[in-house]
């Protein structure tokens, strides 16, 4: 029940974003459900702040493009595990690793089970129950949070980060078009970013194929800064324009 509510709303914030204002009689018929099931799925996403309803239709709210974490966790799903798992094997027994709040590494946290001694740091809540039941040490980085993201970031955040020495940290994407480097949706996520690439020694990146065509936002890193980018495989083309990283692993 749960993955078709899942699916169900995936598809209707598809349909707002490739058809802006829908009405809502049109949704449930795309949808094939009931008035009163769509109007309790446009009840929860207004309620996240998403939508906007207005005289009998809705649309997805123009500022707010980031889609929350459990539609992210369903798109382009085959993608980000194998991208994941691969990156996720750099980690190393003993290795203090920061695991970025996106839904790309999150998925995977169980695959890091067989490791020992490690440290996960981490700056989303969904993380640090996962870590600790797989006996893990668990550092969780305070800070502001966004009620859609589930993360933290600001002042306090990074003045934590600066006090702690990383091996290696990973990092996704939300898109790079446009923008020279890797991105994020919002800037206020930029600084803690900028802060956790200045405290590790290894900076991964994971970024599913389908990225390439997203349109990139605020800039957290070059391409000349990640040490490795872990993606799915690329054509001679599309490789080009990594030309500054420093390896490329593809999956």
């Amino acid at each position: 029940m749960q993955k078709r509510k899942e699916q169900r709303l995936t598809d209707l914030r598809k349909i707002l974003e490739e058809q802006g204002r829908v009405r809502t009689r049109d949704l449930a018929q795309m949808l094939d459900v009931t008035p009163e099931t769509l109007r309790s799925d446009l009840d929860l996403l207004e309620s996240q702040g998403l939508i906007e309803r207005e005289h009998g239709a809705a649309r997805l709210r123009v500022l707010d493009k980031e889609t929350p974490l459990e539609w992210r966790q369903a798109e382009n799903r085959q993608e980000k595990m194998q991208v994941t798992i691969r990156a996720l094997q750099e980690v190393k027994d003993g290795d203090i690793v920061f695991i970025d709040a996106g839904s790309t590494i999150l998925t995977a946290l169980n695959h890091l089970s067989s490791r020992r001694d490690l440290t996960i740091v981490v700056n989303s809540l969904p993380a640090p129950q996962s870590c600790l039941d797989m006996g893990f040490h668990c550092l969780f980085i305070g800070g502001q949070m966004r009620r859609s993201g589930g993360h933290t970031y600001g002042y306090f955040a990074e003045q934590m980060v600066d006090n702690i020495t990383i091996d290696i940290a990973i990092l996704g994407t939300t898109g790079i078009e446009g923008v020279d480097g890797f991105s994020v949706y919002r800037v206020e996520e930029v600084g803690i970013r900028r802060h956790i690439i200045r405290q590790t020694r290894r900076l991964v990146i994971v970024m599913g194929r389908h990225k390439l065509s997203q349109p990139g936002y605020y800039r957290y890193a070059s391409f000349r800064e990640a040490d490795l980018l872990v993606t799915n495989h690329l054509t001679p083309e599309q490789k080009k324009r990594f030309s500054g990283v420093r390896q490329i692993v593809e999956v």
